[in-house]
């Protein structure tokens, strides 16, 4: 069950809202991170005297969800926005700042460094699998993690499941998978 609960918190997680309620909501740590290991997940605390948050970093050992290393012994300025959705509330890291530079910015794709616009797309449900001329998952977290414009929400939906949600998009990320693709295109 705890299991369970955790990854529908990771699944959650990735459900974004409206930048304006986000910005509501904003509480900026300064503080040394820890991680916390839960079986395969990993999680991120982050804390202050005033404030604690428990975010998912990642499944051990080869993903992670946010793109950026941190080091323990290191202090950072994280800012976190709690966001809500139905009656879960989800810390979502948005800044993170050493020595007063900006390291990492949600709304800033980590391949391209530019800024993504933030789009209401289509929730899609069910098993979702990938064509044969698709890029693998390592693919594209490497070179255009930001070029769909689509949301997957899990292989289970019910009649109150939503049907849009806000994401992130780049568009040279879309420009790089269009590249990608035309570069490794199958003989017919």
């Amino acid at each position: 069950m705890r299991s369970f609960t955790h990854i529908l918190l990771v699944v959650l997680s990735f459900v974004a809202i409206s930048a304006a309620e986000c910005a509501a909501k904003t509480v900026v740590v300064t503080a040394k991170p820890r991680f916390q290991h839960q079986g395969q997940f990993v999680d991120l605390i982050i804390s202050d005297k005033n404030h604690s948050f428990n975010i998912s970093w990642g499944m051990s050992p080869y993903l992670q969800f946010i793109p950026v290393s941190l080091e323990t012994n290191r202090v950072y300025t994280f800012t976190v926005a709690q966001t809500t959705l139905r009656s879960f509330s989800i810390p979502e890291l948005r800044k993170v700042k050493l020595d007063g530079r900006t390291i990492y910015d949600i709304e800033i794709c980590e391949v391209h460094k530019t800024r993504m616009k933030h789009k209401v797309v289509r929730v899609a449900y069910g098993l979702i699998i990938p064509g044969p001329d698709e890029p693998s998952g390592v693919t594209e977290r490497r070179l255009f993690p930001h070029r769909r414009e689509i949301s997957f929400g899990g292989c289970v939906s019910t009649p109150d499941s939503p049907k849009t949600e806000r994401v992130y998009v780049c568009s040279e990320c879309k420009k790089a998978c269009d590249k990608w693709r035309s570069e490794h295109k199958k003989p017919q």
